[in-house]
């Protein structure tokens, strides 16, 4: 005790006796108190408090391990942004009520007894280092990561790696890195990307999506990198169970990436043994406008002064879009800058009356010009045809001319062939007016080599004769007069969708449960 604590002591019990120095009664009291009492007091006062303090401690000590055996058996996490709970199962990630949380801690510490005194004042303690534990800082379990990766890849990205590069991506979004670059993702990502994002900031309140990008803006080409995804992404059905059912297992092992390889460029260069992914990512990181103008000049034009036509202007376009196509690439320079750096390049072959470059011929051009050829020719307007797949255009034109072989050119030079993709991309640029519907089927479009209407009409008319001819009286089931007419001798078939359509729009009085052709149709 301080001298001025012992001196105010004294004098307190100075100021009492001389108070009451008359009084002999009272003057034995305080004497008695003092001298038997108060020490009682004092040591009974001691007691007390070291055992209080022990206790404090024992169950300090044993809120403690409880707190810290609870969070170990039990990894919730918090988002302060949203305010939201989730728990972690050691597979998969989900979001959590507060008030469960709550029923859990309470009942857990009621099981356990010995902080029953305590019980509030844990359960507070609890609820904090839960609120200071965030979600974006959780270490997924191995099994959760190759379960994310097996949902990604191959549905999403040709390979794991391609799939951990995205997610490294995703998570450097949400955590704020690199914020800088521009991530060029095939268009056809947009609604798969949307629909994730905002899922994301329904539980973090943080956008995911930041830096992808599926359109040119003058973006510095070093900030550019090129991200692969499968085409399939256009498919929501594809796409849809992944985000609705393992959307916060993606967020984690995407936070986990981007910490643990720093950034998603780290990533590739440090961790990532794929170095065809490597140069595809960075193709233009290094480049310029004009760098990638001569790449495309080297790789897709020949100059060949006995060439027999022009590259027009809008043909040149194509073959652009198509070397573009094959590099992954968005239209990453404008238009009008193309057109001035391919004339700077080939200023000597460059014709501005008839807006084309003379003298210079691609061997890509060839099988163009012979699709335009035969679209031409081939086809014409129907208001009465549907759903002309597209796969369908691409056997009609291998087959066309009949006394020409696709194989080679009027010079004896190889043709190419054209895929599915080339083909749509070919309607969608030079017949823009032409209606696609899921990149697979035209609409009001016919080809004049093959009347697919007709082909069915004979068919039916054929089954119509032979069930005549059998004195079959019973409805007809439609899927068995699919069956016929696939098996007659034509070398190319309607798609079963196609053949009932055309049954149900000109033979709907005689069709029966949606199902069958009723016997009167055989006799009309």
């Amino acid at each position: 005790m301080e001298l001025s604590g012992k001196q105010d002591a004294h004098k307190t019990i100075d100021d009492l006796y001389k108070l009451y120095e008359t009084n002999e009664y009272m003057t034995g009291k305080i004497n008695a108190y003092i001298c038997k009492q108060l020490p009682s007091i004092f040591e009974n006062m001691e007691r007390l408090h070291i055992e209080r303090a022990n206790r404090i401690q024992e169950l300090s000590t044993e809120q403690d391990l409880f707190i810290q055996c609870f969070l170990n058996n039990n990894q919730y996490f918090y988002i302060s942004a949203t305010e939201q709970f989730f728990y972690y199962d050691g597979l998969h990630y989900q979001d959590f009520n507060e008030d469960d949380i709550l029923h859990h801690v309470l009942t857990t510490i009621t099981k356990d007894r010995n902080l029953m005194s305590w019980k509030q004042r844990t359960k507070i303690n609890i609820m904090k280092r839960i609120k200071d534990n965030s979600l974006l800082t959780s270490i997924p379990e191995s099994d959760t990561i190759q379960n994310v990766l097996d949902l990604l890849s191959p549905a999403l990205f040709s390979s794991r790696v391609e799939a951990k590069y995205f997610l490294t991506i995703l998570g450097d979004n949400i955590l704020r890195k690199n914020t800088n670059l521009i991530h060029f993702i095939n268009p056809k990502s947009k609604q798969f990307l949307l629909k994730f994002n905002n899922v994301c900031q329904i539980f973090l309140g943080i956008g995911l999506s930041q830096t992808f990008k599926h359109k040119y803006y003058e973006h510095a080409y070093a900030d550019c990198r090129l991200v692969k995804i499968n085409e399939c992404v256009q498919i929501e059905t594809i796409w849809n169970p992944i985000i609705s059912h393992a959307a916060l297992d993606i967020i984690c092992v995407a936070c986990h990436y981007s910490t643990r390889y720093q950034s998603s460029d780290n990533y590739l260069t440090e961790f990532s043994n794929e170095e065809s992914l490597i140069k595809s990512v960075f193709y233009i990181k290094d480049m310029q406008p004009n760098d990638l103008v001569q790449l495309f000049i080297n790789d897709y034009l020949d100059k060949n002064q006995a060439a027999p036509t022009p590259i027009t202007w809008k043909n040149m376009q194509y073959l652009w879009k198509q070397f573009l196509d094959s590099k992954n690439l968005p239209s990453v320079i404008f238009m009008q800058t193309l057109k001035g750096l391919m004339i700077e390049k080939l200023k000597d072959n460059y014709k501005e009356e008839a807006d084309s470059f003379h003298g210079i011929c691609s061997k890509f051009l060839p099988v163009i010009q012979k699709f335009l050829q035969f679209w031409s020719e081939t086809m014409v307007e129907d208001e009465t045809e549907h759903d002309l797949e597209i796969e369908e255009i691409v056997i009609l034109f291998r087959k066309w001319p009949p006394s020409l072989s696709l194989s080679t050119n009027n010079s004896g030079g190889s043709i190419q062939t054209l895929t599915d993709k080339q083909i749509r991309d070919l309607i969608s640029y030079y017949f823009p007016g032409v209606e696609l519907d899921r990149d697979k089927y035209i609409s009001r479009m016919r080809c004049i080599l093959w009347d697919k209407q007709l082909d069915i009409q004979v068919a039916l008319d054929n089954l119509k004769a032979n069930l005549r001819a059998s004195s079959i009286t019973t409805n007809y089931s439609i899927y068995d007069a699919y069956s016929f007419y696939c098996k007659q001798a034509n070398s190319q078939n309607v798609s079963k969708s196609y053949f009932e359509k055309y049954v149900m729009d000109n033979f709907s009085e005689y069709i029966v449960d949606s199902k069958f052709l009723s016997s009167e149709w055989t006799m009309a």
